[in-house]
């Protein structure tokens, strides 16, 4: 039922009865009825903003009018917002009843004062009385989505009675990373994306935003002996160009070239740098305004690669577009020239952005630095004492062995990369300035990504004050499957750890992605071993929601299950009993995520080649076959529950059946794509043509899929991603080889 048809409706009921009704001694709020929102005179901006939020969502769910009040009048039932010490109608209120809150609890507790219902609503802090107003929400059916509120299928009753739930965080950690990279993910968002996201986030209960830049991006400036930096570009320096071949362009808006829109009309590297720092200074701002903490994630030891003028023999440039340098063989840990290079970026991140809590120190993915490795390892066994635990080779060995995927070479390499920068982050702050914001406000460290390897001296590498973020391997299921690496942390290290949860992953790329099982298994896992909570990684959001909604029940709440929190999200949104088709559609879809990941990570990860690299001649694997049919299933799920749901469940049911029918669509594209090679191979002309010509008919409707329900610039930069990285690429291929005949 829609808003205006509730509205009708009450408006008829109050036309007919016009009076309060009582059910069974509870205390039923008619349409007639005013409400009172009491907030504190006193109150902090996070609770006035509270009041506001509050009153904005019983206007969306019932046809009350909420009046915002200092005082109760005590003609009216009231919700009271704050503590007993911002407001003292709740102090009135809860009397010696109000319960011991840490700074992240917070409680919803119904009383009955002067004859009138009223409703405590607060925590043990501004933020977390923020928290209790949308947890109020959810409890009168409100649901929280990527792309917005969605309001309850059944439509609720204001009752302020029989309310008693007090929460308090299992996950005291809770981070959002955003930014990233490639235009399928959050760097395609422009400010406003960004804001309305942070607003769904503050819902959900997150109380820290990461932002993740990388080195060529346009978020900062700076000069070092007289090379200035140059590089300041997204996407990894590839454009977009959108015209009138593009499939799905309908939803790109007229556009010529896909990219951020605040972005839109910078050319220069100084129009590119300004709009840049606007738009983190405006997520930092509106994080802030929600009662986020905010910190930046970087690579400390990478830079553009004109920074290779001012190091000599850098080592080359390196990943995607070889857009980075880092240290090469003259620089050795203890090196000043690059000490103090490193010391200008970090500051340069600082002052363009003094307002943050926090820098995350991000280790290479790809480290160059191991020559001195064995050297590094012994200034730091005589610095902080590590031979009483491990030694050197035994550290080697064991990142050679595991089973993740940084082993063997690569987890060698990997460990004696970590090795070098840890000797060299361990003098590159002599004074203690360096994390210090303009005015002398001390800012918070966060190490990520230190090797499993080091895991057992984790306590003795990285300081007290320092905080550590993990990254263990690229999904969820690899995690899982290396689970005994987790518990190798001292106590000292596990208290201020956090683990990277991957909701989905670059490497498979643009498929629909679930992984909620596997999360499941790690939340379990790190709070038995006394981790401080989590950081989430992903691309791709709008396939998030059952896993958002997991987290934010399973983060305060012990208990919850997937399960569980699939059925509160699309029974809510949908209406009683169409979870059961979807449940069976998200486990469908962790089945294909488990499969591509097993056997080819990789496989659909956006850059150049993503679809032409299938255009070889081997026969298809099996498991395409398996992948392609978990896909339908949880199509057909979909559709099955869409005929089962209200409208608007209806309209957010065919979002997620939109991006499983592509999945099943882009699956037949490279089958088709291979079998055209194939035929080619064979000399079988006709037959290559007429896949070939599949491949292209199959990848167009699939992005074309997406065009349908696009709602974000992630879904919007998959349209181009597909354009530019598949079907541009099969035309012009399918128009060589006819040019060859």
């Amino acid at each position: 039922m829609g808003m205006g048809d509730r509205v009708m409706r009450m408006a008829l009921l109050r036309s007919v009865v016009g009076t309060l009704l009582l059910c069974g001694g509870a205390s039923l709020v008619s349409a007639a009825t005013v409400v009172e929102i009491v907030v504190g005179p006193e109150a902090p901006r996070l609770e006035r903003f509270a009041t506001d939020e509050l009153a904005g969502q019983f206007r969306e769910l019932f046809d009350v009018e909420p009046q915002i009040v200092g005082s109760r009048s005590g003609t009216h039932p009231a919700v009271l917002i704050g503590s007993p010490r911002t407001n003292p109608a709740v102090a009135k209120a809860m009397g010696a009843d109000w319960p011991e809150l840490s700074d992240q609890g917070h409680v919803l507790r119904s009383r009955r004062l002067d004859g009138q219902d009223v409703l405590v609503v607060g925590g043990g802090s501004p933020v977390a009385t923020l928290w209790a107003v949308y947890e109020l929400g959810r409890h009168f059916g409100m649901r929280y989505t990527a792309h917005g509120d969605m309001l309850p299928a059944v439509e609720p009753k204001l009752e302020l009675a029989g309310i008693d739930k007090t929460l308090e965080p299992r996950q005291r950690q809770r981070i959002w990373r955003t930014m990233n990279d490639f235009p399928i993910g959050p760097e395609s968002w422009g400010l406003e994306e960004q804001k309305a996201m942070l607003r769904q986030l503050a819902k959900l209960k997150y109380n820290r935003i990461m932002i993740s830049v990388w080195p060529w991006q346009p978020f900062v400036d700076y000069e070092f002996r007289g090379t200035r930096k140059q590089t300041a570009t997204l996407f990894f320096g590839e454009t977009f160009p959108i015209d009138g071949d593009t499939p799905g362009r309908a939803a790109l808006g007229g556009v010529t070239n896909f990219t951020n829109p605040d972005f839109a009309e910078a050319k220069t590297y100084d129009e590119m740098t300004s709009a840049g720092v606007k738009l983190l200074t405006g997520i930092i701002d509106e994080a802030h305004r929600l009662g986020m903490q905010v910190g930046l994630s970087i690579s400390p030891l990478e830079f553009p690669k004109e920074f290779a003028a001012v190091l000599p023999d850098a080592a080359k440039p390196h990943g995607l577009n070889k857009l980075v340098i880092g240290p090469g063989p003259k620089q050795t840990p203890n090196d000043p020239l690059f000490r103090d290079l490193v010391r200008t970026k970090v500051r340069a991140y600082i002052e363009t952005y003094p307002d943050i809590d926090q820098i995350y120190f991000t280790m290479p993915e790809f480290p160059d630095w191991s020559e001195d490795a064995k050297p590094s390892w012994d200034r730091l066994d005589k610095k902080v004492g590590l031979a009483d635990r491990t030694d050197y080779d035994t550290v080697i060995k064991a990142a050679r062995e595991r089973q993740t995927v940084a082993s063997g070479d690569r987890g060698e390499a990997a460990v004696k990369g970590n090795i070098a920068a840890l000797d060299f982050l361990h003098n590159l702050d002599p004074d203690g300035t360096l994390l210090k914001a303009p005015g002398g406000r001390q800012i918070g460290g966060v190490l990520t990504a230190l090797d499993p390897a080091l895991f057992p001296v984790a306590d003795k590498l990285v300081p007290e004050y320092i905080e550590l973020l993990h990254f263990v391997d690229y999904t969820a299921r690899r995690v899982v499957q290396n689970k005994q690496l987790l518990a190798a942390f001292p106590e000292s290290a596990a208290k201020r750890s956090m683990i990277i949860l991957t909701l989905a992953d670059d490497n498979v790329g643009v498929l629909p992605q679930l992984a909620t099982s596997d999360i499941h298994a790690l939340l379990k896992e790190t709070e038995k071993l006394g981790w401080a909570g989590y950081s989430t990684r992903y691309w791709l959001v709008g396939d998030l929601d059952p896993t958002l909604n997991y987290l934010a029940l399973a983060s305060f709440e012990s208990g919850v299950t997937p399960e569980a929190a699939y059925n509160e999200l699309f029974d809510g949104i949908c209406g009683p009993g169409v979870s059961q088709r979807t449940t069976l559609a998200f486990h469908a879809i962790e089945k294909a995520t488990a499969i591509i990941d097993e056997h080819d990570l990789g496989f659909a990860f956006p850059v150049q080649g993503m679809v032409m690299k299938h255009f070889v001649s081997d026969p298809p694997p099996a498991w395409w076959e398996e992948a392609t049919a978990a896909y339908n299933d949880a199509m057909v799920e979909m559709y099955r529950g869409q005929t089962r749901a209200g409208k608007a469940g209806r309209n957010y049911i065919l979002y997620h059946a939109k991006r499983h029918e592509f999945a099943v669509t882009y699956f037949a594209a490279i089958t088709a794509l291979r079998a055209a090679a194939q035929a080619k191979m064979q000399g079988d002309t006709d037959k290559a043509y007429e896949e070939f010509e599949k491949a292209v008919e199959a990848l167009y409707n699939a992005t074309h899929c997406i065009g349908e329900v696009a709602a974000s610039n992630s879904d919007r930069g998959l349209i181009a991603v597909m354009s530019a990285y598949g079907y541009r690429p099969l035309i012009k291929e399918y128009e060589r080889i006819e040019a060859e005949e």
